[in-house]
């Protein structure tokens, strides 16, 4: 097993993982294989996503220690708060394409989940020391108008996932985590934490504007763009509930409308740099 640090939490994989070797734990060497995985006790969640590449049957069984996760035509994963344990086979096996897609998303996300950091589907960009994030489902523009923004002088930190989570001072981003969809990490010359200091649902329109969201409006956005929640238990999504309510209270949540079009990009930047 392999020590790595994605988004603060020192995590167990089974191999190597090129696209986590900047967060790996200093100090901490390669230990023995994880012990016998308990029995799942009864299923929680079945649901179908888009894992490793296409729509798949996903089901989360509950054990003692944690969830096993059964993907069709992938294999058996057992997640925990200590890590990830590829089920099926010899321990030294290598691990296949769709196993390691597997482990860097829904498992993943289900392990970071226990440690109550939650993954949201965003892009964000740091300017002026401060992260904005912005929400939105596949093929909405989140990545784009990242990459526009970071060309034009704001700094990516994420692409497609941002792990987020509670402190004292506010949410927290973390940007230490596997962009999948990039072959340069943007967090990699980040700081560990960074304060999130706006949220941002992308939605269309004629004409770019930028309006704050109640607290409810807030709060259903938060639920509805957090990655793997259909593979919550009942306690983990009481868990992610509350998160939602107070950040949604604590971090300002904009709807930002805009036309998909490259000519509005320059006009969403300004607004995004002069929200008034």
């Amino acid at each position: 097993m392999y020590c790595y640090r994605p988004a603060g939490q020192e995590l167990h994989f089974p191999g190597l993982f090129p696209e986590l070797e900047a967060f790996t734990c200093p100090g901490v060497a390669p230990g023995p294989a994880a012990p016998t995985v308990p029995a799942p006790r009864a299923l929680t969640s079945r649901t179908q996503g888009w894992v490793a590449g296409e729509l798949r049957d996903v089901e989360a069984w509950s054990a003692s220690t944690g969830v096993q996760l059964k993907v069709s035509g992938v294999g058996d994963f057992h997640v925990t708060p200590q890590g990830i344990q590829c089920l099926g086979g010899t321990a030294d096996r290598p691990l296949t394409g769709l196993e390691r897609e597997t482990i860097l998303g829904p498992a993943l996300v289900l392990a970071l989940a226990f440690h109550e950091t939650w993954c949201l589907h965003a892009s964000a960009v740091l300017f002026n020391g401060q992260v904005t994030a912005f929400l939105g489902e596949s093929g909405q523009g989140k990545s784009t108008l990242a990459a526009h923004l970071s060309e034009a002088g704001w700094r990516l930190v994420a692409d497609d996932i941002l792990p987020v989570a509670r402190d004292q001072a506010g949410v927290q981003a973390w940007p230490h985590f596997p962009q999948l969809k990039l072959t340069v990490q943007p967090g990699v010359s980040l700081a560990e934490q960074l304060p999130l200091s706006r949220i941002c649902v992308l939605a269309q329109a004629e004409v770019p504007e930028i309006r704050r969201l109640s607290s409810g409006e807030a709060l259903q956005a938060l639920l509805r763009h957090t990655a793997g929640t259909r593979l919550f238990d009942p306690p983990l999504l009481a868990k992610h509930m509350a998160f939602c309510a107070w950040a949604a209270a604590q971090t300002p949540v904009f709807s930002l409308a805009y036309p998909r079009r490259w000519e509005s990009l320059p006009k969403v930047k300004e607004l995004l740099e002069n929200p008034c």
